[in-house]
């Protein structure tokens, strides 16, 4: 530094001598002689326009103006001029040059540029050449006034990817050299000022002012900032400290602010950190008192500390008109070590805070940045509305409703993740929700009333009262809630225990209306609900799809991907059942578990509230009778909890007292056929079988229909896209065989008599109601037919119920497509 000194004040001292005892010859002959002196002093390229100095009168007071200066970069990095500038003034008094006191009185530069840049090793401004003088003489060097005016300055600090541009339309620097002291003064303005750290933006686009001093000791290499003054837009800061920059750096600067507005402090925060707050509208006073200390060198860091104190602050959700206002709080945030965010730790404690009827208090600790521990201790008094307000949620409406927490409530987030720690959750207090009513957009609900009453200690949780009025349904629960503590865990063990009762339930109302919405629920989520439960649940008028059940009542059960009620009872269709129920996911699908036992079922409501089974060939408008016995039914259901039919497998071993078959249509073709109307409502006493439903098929093992005027055997298949294949036994009275001149076919030996004095006829059906043909056959392929169909039905059992599991079973046969997960 002493040499480069050394030589840039010789090369001011021969400039001004010579500009002083040959102004004449300047004029025509110097300006050349100087820009080349000049440019064998430095390492870069000097260009100037022109030059001026002031008239011998001044002596030995002398100014120099250089116009249309261009200095070149020691390195080039921006492929920009080091500096240019329209002129450049220098003034000094020669004589002091001359006795040795190295003082420039005044450096004026106007309408210039500065592009200035640090590398990991070396910079852009290394102008000087290097000098071959090794004396240790003390020397000082002094600028007593370095203005600035209308210039645009830039600087990058590349190893820390620091930026920094600025327009000041003034600044003012003093500077001075003495021994190994170096004692700068800084006072600037900086309009439009951009100050990014790693891409983030701190200052955008900001007005800056500084007013600074600073003592740079260059043998013990540190840096002194005397009380400074730092104003970014209307925030004011005040700063002091100590910078040492050699082998054992570190830093220990102190800041704190006079009392800004909440607006203000925010107005020069980041985009990155104000976005999320976007919503937010907040008006106050704030304190700030701060510190950056610690070590530098090595792969040590300093600590960061702030402490802040806010006062009659306001905080408003913009888009809900929602505020607390009066807000008093103080805290503090500590960084240890300020790239080592698990050590950090925050405090805030809310003395008040109020809006209207909402009232909130307490202390919030928050420890580990990187995976932060989170604690509350306090009360909130809070309207619902504010509550949801905050949660950002469009799907729900409130109109009415208030919730008191009072406790102490913690969790752990783990931030890198974005997930909740497991098990982290703790809370020791109550949670009273009272008269919440409101609008659930999708699916759509009006809630008339939820009351809800919560404790918890740090070993269980319990809900001493749950009650919900929405849309025409009524409810309440009570019970407890195990393993609390992964109740937001996404794959929580949390599990609802106790006794509920729901009224007028319609499980149609809680379907999303847009397809499109419930997709994108289920593909984000593999679990049916979001907690475990084990319910003694009572339903009354329950309405599923168009079954409506007088009562339901049994035990609730899930473990999030599945429920089931392993033991109901239902009282409906006139009738009563005993099920086990259960639904599950199946790979991207949900499989539905029924086993039924059914006394005393109105069949014709069975089929119409069941629509049908989702097949036309049998249906309401088929059936009468009153309907006993055991129904096993498998169902492949798809996103959309809509029947995939290619996966139905169904048994029924059923008995139909007093029923009736009306109008269906293989026996009206066969009313046809044989001539005998009355087998279009053909009415019986007593009917058994068992009858199956699987691929796209229903199998019907012989079965007799009997009445007084006739006997129907009948057995055969009729599949989903009706196409039927029915052997049948037809034995009439002899009465009915003579109006339907059977006689005369029986002579043709397609009749023949019946040990019971009738006449029987033998009848194969098959095709579709469009092509269906029918003939006598009476060397009977009844047995055939039988044989086909258990073979036929075998071969599908042994794939579905072999000793492996029912998924593996479909792998050992060609049913992937119906049972594949």
């Amino acid at each position: 530094m002493k040499k480069a000194l050394k030589i840039l004040a010789a090369v001011l001292f021969v400039l001004v001598l010579l500009m002083s005892g040959v102004v004449y010859y300047f004029y025509t002959n110097i300006k050349p002689i100087l820009v080349t002196e000049i440019n064998k002093a430095l390492a870069v390229e000097v260009n100037v326009g022109d030059i001026s100095i002031s008239g011998i009168r001044d002596f030995p007071n002398l100014g120099v103006k250089f116009t249309t200066v261009t200095i070149n970069e020691s390195t080039p990095f921006y492929q920009k001029k080091l500096l240019e500038a329209a002129e450049l003034s220098l003034f000094v008094d020669i004589l002091r040059l001359y006795k040795g006191e190295y003082v420039i009185d005044g450096i004026v530069l106007r309408g210039g540029q500065l592009y200035v840049a640090d590398f990991i090793s070396g910079n852009n401004y290394d102008i000087i050449k290097p000098s071959t003088d090794t004396s240790t003489t003390a020397l000082s060097f002094e600028i007593k006034s370095l203005k600035l005016n209308d210039c645009k300055i830039r600087y990058e600090h590349t190893p820390s990817r620091f930026k920094m541009n600025g327009f000041t339309p003034y600044s003012q620097i003093t500077l001075k050299y003495k021994d190994e002291n170096t004692f700068l003064s800084i006072k600037t303005q900086l309009e439009s000022t951009l100050v990014s750290l790693e891409g983030n933006k701190y200052i955008n686009n900001k007005d800056l002012s500084i007013n600074t001093a600073l003592t740079i000791n260059t043998l013990k290499e540190f840096v002194v900032i005397d009380p400074s003054n730092i104003k970014i837009q209307e925030v004011k800061l005040s700063t002091r400290g100590k910078v040492s920059y050699g082998k054992l750096s570190d830093i220990d600067i102190a800041f704190t602010n006079e009392n800004t507005t909440t607006q203000s402090l925010l107005s020069i925060l980041p985009a990155s950190v104000t976005e999320s707050m976007s919503n937010l509208q907040l008006k106050g006073e704030v304190i700030l008192d701060g510190s950056i200390k610690g070590k530098t060198y090595g792969h040590n860091q300093p600590g960061f500390e702030v402490s802040f104190d806010v006062k009659n602050t306001d905080l408003t959700v913009i888009d809900k008109n929602i505020s607390l206002n009066g807000i008093i709080a103080k805290g503090n945030v500590k960084i240890p070590n300020i790239s080592q965010f698990n050590s950090a730790s925050a405090t805030c404690t809310i003395s008040y805070a109020s809006s209207g009827n909402n009232q909130l208090s307490g202390d919030i600790t928050v420890s580990d940045f990187e995976i932060p521990h989170i604690t509350w201790d306090g009360e909130a008094n809070l309207d619902a509305a504010f509550l949801v307000a905050f949660t950002n949620t469009t799907n729900f409406e409130t109109t009415n409703g208030r919730v008191k927490i009072a406790g102490q409530f913690g969790l752990v987030y783990d931030a890198t993740n974005e997930v909740l720690l497991e098990n982290s959750l703790t809370y020791n207090g109550s949670v009273i929700l009272e008269k919440l009513s409101g609008t659930l957009k999708n699916p759509a609900l009006k809630l008339n009333d939820l009351n809800l009453n919560l404790s918890a200690n740090n070993q269980k949780m319990v809900i001493n009262s749950l009650n919900f009025d929405y849309n025409k349904t009524t409810g309440n629960l009570k019970g407890i809630i195990e393993n609390y503590p992964s109740l937001l865990d996404e794959n929580s063990e949390a599990e609802i225990v106790g006794d509920m009762s729901v009224s007028n339930l319609n499980v149609n109302e809680l379907f999303t209306t847009s397809a499109s919405v419930s997709e994108e629920q289920n593909a984000s989520s593999a679990f049916l609900i979001p907690v475990n439960c084990d319910l003694k649940t009572e339903f009354t008028n329950f309405v599923y799809n168009d079954f409506r059940a007088e009562s339901m009542t049994g035990t609730l059960l899930s473990n999030r991907t599945s429920i089931s009620m392993p033991n109901v009872r239902i009282q409906a269709l006139e009738g009563t059942t005993t099920a086990a129920i259960g639904v599950k996911n199946w790979g991207d699908n949900h499989l539905l578990d029924i086993q039924a036992d059914l006394t005393s079922i109105n069949i014709t409501q069975l089929f119409k509230q069941f629509n049908n089974f989702e097949q036309s060939e049998i249906t309401d408008k088929h059936l009468t009778g009153t309907l006993s016995g055991k129904i096993i039914a498998k169902v492949i259901l798809d996103k959309q909890f809509e029947p995939i039919l290619p996966k139905l497998y169904a048994k029924a071993d059923i008995v139909i007292e007093d029923g009736a078959l009306i109008n269906y249509e293989p026996l009206r073709e066969l009313s046809k056929f044989v001539n005998i109307k009355e087998l279009e409502k053909v009415r019986f006493k007593t009917l058994k079988n068992t009858i199956e439903i699987f691929d796209e098929t229903i199998y019907i093992p012989r079965m007799m229909i009997e009445n007084n005027a006739m006997n129907l055997e009948l057995e055969g298949t009729h599949t989903f896209s009706n196409y039927m294949r029915y052997s049948m036994g037809l034995s009439v009275a002899e009465l009915l065989a003579t109006r339907a001149n059977w006689i005369a076919k029986k002579a043709e030996k397609r009749i023949e008599n019946n040990s019971k004095g009738g006449l029987t006829a033998y009848i194969i059906m098959e095709g579709t109601p469009d092509d269906l043909k029918i003939r006598y056959d009476k060397a009977t392929v009844k047995e055939n037919v039988k044989e086909e169909v258990m073979k036929e039905k075998q071969n599908f059992l042994r794939a579905l119920k072999g000793e492996a599991t029912l998924e593996t079973k479909v792998e050992t046969k060609d049913y992937d497509n119906v049972w594949d997960e």
